[in-house]
């Protein structure tokens, strides 16, 4: 309250008071004070009555308060040297911006009035003293009667005006009033005239030089003994470089909303009590409100549900403590999603140092805080990232400082980071390792080149673990170092490959060396060769001259040429697997002869290419060849052996022929001596003679073919029929053990290719072992049965007998050569049989027989054309293979 208005309500001849919005008194004038005895203003009324009128006085009082309309009302107000008194109030508010910014107030006492003798006795000079009192006041006065006519002007307000008396009676008709003000004017006094209540108007009047100036009028009455009103005193105050402050605060403050509504965010501002008086169109358009529900605290209407109250408690207390703060949220947008938004509120200080006002915007950062989760998540990810890196991570300020580290070198070491960074001097790099590591980290930090190497850290168990180092410097955009990261990878597993590696190259070199096996590797696409060094040797080749293609051709002889050339044209169509010999022809001119194993597959780069090992069986082959021809004869002498045993088998086969001819010949005698000669039974006995002639040489041949040195020739054989053959050779032999043989061969058998002669001897060798068993078997039985069947792609042949059999611990070794079970043996016969079987890629095996007496079969695959014609060196080994092995 201005300090004009005061001297104003001091100077007043009545009891005059203003109150807050609130009710409480904030000024007494000094005749209120006095007539109450308080001493000093009070900001409540002393009231004094029963507790229920007390109750009630103050219920009426705060009732009237709430409402914004003038009111009157009576007081029992406790005296402090009387009894108790009645105080009549009349209130009026001042209305500014729709609110209700002060009441102000007369009271009178119309009991005490009519009483007192001064006012009974002394009324002219009263008036006399009422003038002077009006003249005393430094500021503009009126009286008015009871109908507001005026009574008196005191000589300020006529020195204003440049005016008598009497025409400012008329002042309803003059100009002393601007005629834009004078209707609301008139409005107020006569409504205050016929209510009895206060009135209150800011017109402009009119100066004796023709300038108007605004001023406040203030009309309060006087109550007369009967407590009517006997007249009003109606207070001028200049207030007219107020209203220009004021109107050019309104119009600054009109530009400054424009500037501030013109602005790209939301701009509020506060009373010093928190509560909010204004928001931009801005966040009005935000938020979807209108300014009077943004008012007050119904902005915090539009607030995050979950932020509302931390908002709240951080807003209080930037309001208790006056400091500055900054707050975030989430506000509701008109489209009905929520934002994130910074509040910034900083508060105005006046004068003396209160704050006036708050001012504040809110800042969307809804961007921002989606960039910071976006961030946090990637954070997030990398740290998953780098703790899910086979490997440790170490973090190293430009100074090389470590700074941060992920899990995994927090579990290897188990120690803080604090202690890590200690690494040159806490004992956790090897001893060994320790100068190489402080030369090579440290070398990168001065110069910011990358850096790369090994060393050995102590794990938090005590075992020394081998660890690549690599680290790299991160530049900011001037390409300063701001941090080095480096990653350290656990080799120690590697490092044991490694040297398991470097050991098993050299068991490998030293295998290759003496097992005479080199291994290669062809580039199909590119023709590149890459051979070890037992290759070099085998080939015969520097090892210091780059290896060609043209290098490896150039040492075949022509066969190998061959075989190399369309080994190399299946690998390029993506066949698989190879195995082949072939012949080298050396500078020292001695034909190496070389096994060959490769597979063929494609490489990264998709190239393909051939993968084996070479390896020198000249010795070898040397050595087979002298152990195949050792077999060679070993199987001649068996069948040699063979031919006394059959001689009475060859002789009954070779005198039945030769018999039939000689019959036959003396047939044709006598029939051709008869008179006349039958030609025709000559004819036919002639045939006979020739086909029994045929016969013996048939018999003839079979025999000089097995017991000779002629090769093996591969043909299509019917296993039936040369099991026939052999039991006709040995049927003498059966009738001497007086042994039974029983022949059961399957039908419509397929053929097999082999050699005929050297299956023969199988069969012959494998029933002249069941005859022999039978001469010590006792009065059992003595049979043999021979029968023959078809199985998935081979033939079988099997030969029981009924002899002693043989013990099944020793089954191993009835193959093995010169081993024997019979007193007589040579132990050769199981040996050369089993050797011809495999030979043809047959199996032969023996097992004893449940009751008494063994079996003994093999089995060999068949023809694939059934007729022998289609057998190659893949399904079965050549002739000269066969006589080699036999």
């Amino acid at each position: 309250m201005s300090v004009e208005l005061v001297r104003v309500l001091e100077a007043l001849p009545g009891m005059a008071f203003t109150a807050l919005p609130d009710g409480s008194i904030d000024f007494m004038n000094a005749s209120l004070v006095d007539f109450l005895g308080l001493g000093e203003a009070a900001t409540v009324w002393p009231l004094a009555a029963s507790p229920a009128d007390l109750r009630n006085t103050r219920q009426q009082w705060y009732a009237m308060l709430s409402g914004r309309e003038p009111f009157e009302i009576t007081l029992p107000i406790g005296h402090p040297t009387a009894a108790l008194q009645e105080l009549h109030v009349r209130c009026k508010p001042s209305i500014d911006n729709d609110r209700v910014e002060r009441w102000y107030g007369l009271a009178t006492d119309g009991a005490d009035i009519a009483s007192r003798p001064e006012m009974r006795d002394g009324a002219a000079e009263k008036a006399s003293e009422n003038q002077t009192v009006l003249e005393s006041i430094p500021a503009g006065i009126g009286v008015l009667d009871a109908n507001g006519n005026v009574e008196a002007i005191n000589g300020h307000l006529l020195q204003y005006y440049g005016r008598s008396l009497d025409e400012l009676r008329s002042w309803g008709r003059s100009d002393v009033v601007h005629p834009d003000d004078m209707q609301g004017l008139t409005k107020a006094v006569q409504q205050a005239v016929d209510k009895g209540t206060v009135y209150e108007a800011e017109v402009r009047l009119r100066r004796a030089d023709g300038e108007y100036r605004w001023f406040q009028i203030a009309g309060y009455p006087l109550a007369d003994e009967s407590g009517g009103i006997a007249r009003w005193y109606a207070l001028h105050i200049d207030v007219d470089d107020r209203r220009k402050a004021e109107d050019a605060l309104r119009s600054n403050e009109m530009e400054l909303r424009n500037i501030v509504n013109a602005m790209p965010l939301t701009v509020w501002t506060s009373r010093p009590d928190g509560y909010c008086d204004f928001v931009n169109d801005r966040w009005l358009e935000y938020a979807g409100l209108n300014a009077q529900q943004a008012e007050g605290s119904g902005w915090q209407s539009v607030v995050h549900p979950e932020d509302a109250s931390h908002l709240a408690k951080s807003w209080n207390a930037s309001l208790a403590s006056g400091h500055p703060a900054d707050f975030e949220a989430r506000m509701r947008g008109a489209d009905g999603g929520y934002r994130w938004f910074l509040f910034r509120a900083t508060p105005l200080l006046g004068e003396d140092g209160k704050i006036v006002k708050w001012y504040g915007t809110h800042i969307d950062i809804e961007d921002r805080k989606r960039a910071e989760r976006a961030l946090a998540e990637r954070e997030r990810e990398s740290r998953l990232i780098v703790d899910g890196i086979a490997g440790m991570i170490a973090i190293f300020s430009p100074d090389a400082q470590l700074i941060d580290g992920n899990q995994q070198i927090l579990d290897y070491f188990e120690r803080p980071l604090s202690e890590l960074n200690d690494w040159s001097s806490n004992g956790i790099t090897h001893p060994d390792d320790l100068q190489t590591c402080i030369d090579s980290f440290m070398g990168s930090i001065a110069t910011g080149e990358p850096y790369d190497y090994e060393t050995r850290f102590l794990r938090h168990d005590g075992t020394w673990r081998w660890f690549q180092l690599r680290g790299l410097p991160l530049r900011d955009a001037e390409g300063k170092i701001i941090r080095w990261y480096g990653l350290l990878t656990d080799i120690d597993d590697r490092k044991r490959a490694e040297e398991k590696l470097r050991r098993s190259e050299a068991f490998l070199a030293d295998a290759q060396r003496l097992s005479k096996t080199g291994s290669f590797l062809l580039n199909l696409g590119t023709s590149e060769v890459t051979w070890s060094a037992e290759t070099y040797r085998i080939f015969e080749v520097d090892p210091t001259t780059p290896v060609t293609l043209d290098i490896v051709l150039s040492r075949l002889d022509s066969d190998s040429l061959a075989t190399v050339e369309q080994v190399i044209n299946q690998a390029n169509r993506g066949a698989g697997d190879f195995d082949h010999d072939i012949t080298l022809t050396t500078p020292s001119q001695s034909p190496k002869h070389i096994r060959v194993l490769a597979h063929s597959e494609r490489n990264r780069d998709g190239d393909q290419e051939l993968i084996g090992a070479v390896q020198d069986v000249t010795e070898s082959r040397k050595a087979e060849d002298a152990l195949n021809q050792a077999r060679s004869e070993l199987s001649y002498v068996t069948r040699v052996t063979s031919l006394g045993v059959l001689t009475a088998s060859i002789a009954h086969e070779v005198n039945q022929p030769l018999a039939g001819m000689v019959t036959n010949a003396e047939t044709c005698l006598r029939v051709l001596a008869s008179d006349p000669p039958n030609l025709d039974i000559a004819k036919d006995t002639a045939r006979r003679t020739i086909r029994d002639a045929n016969r013996a040489a048939d018999v003839i041949a079979r025999l000089w073919e097995l017991f000779s040195r002629k090769p093996p020739h591969l043909e299509a054989v019917d296993i039936n029929e040369i099991a026939e053959e052999v039991i006709a050779l040995i049927s003498s032999e059966l009738q001497h053990a007086k042994t039974s043989l029983t022949a059961d061969f399957a039908d419509d058998l397929p053929r097999v290719t082999g050699g005929r002669v050297q299956l023969q001897q199988v069969i012959m060798n494998l029933l002249r072992n069941s005859i022999e068993a039978m001469p010590t078997a006792g009065d059992g039985p003595r049979r043999i049965r021979l029968r023959t069947e078809a199985g998935l792609g081979e033939i079988r042949l099997y030969i029981e007998d009924t002899g002693v059999g043989f013990d099944l611990q020793g089954v191993d070794r009835i193959y093995d050569a010169f081993y024997t079970t019979k007193p007589d043996g040579m132990g050769i016969g199981l040996s050369v049989s089993r050797s011809i079987i495999e030979n043809h890629h047959g199996r032969l095996w023996a097992e004893p027989n449940a009751d008494h007496g063994a079996t003994v079969g093999f089995s060999v695959p068949t023809s694939p054309s059934g007729d022998g014609e289609s057998i190659g060196r893949s399904a079965m080994r050549t002739a000269s293979d066969m006589q080699r092995n036999l």
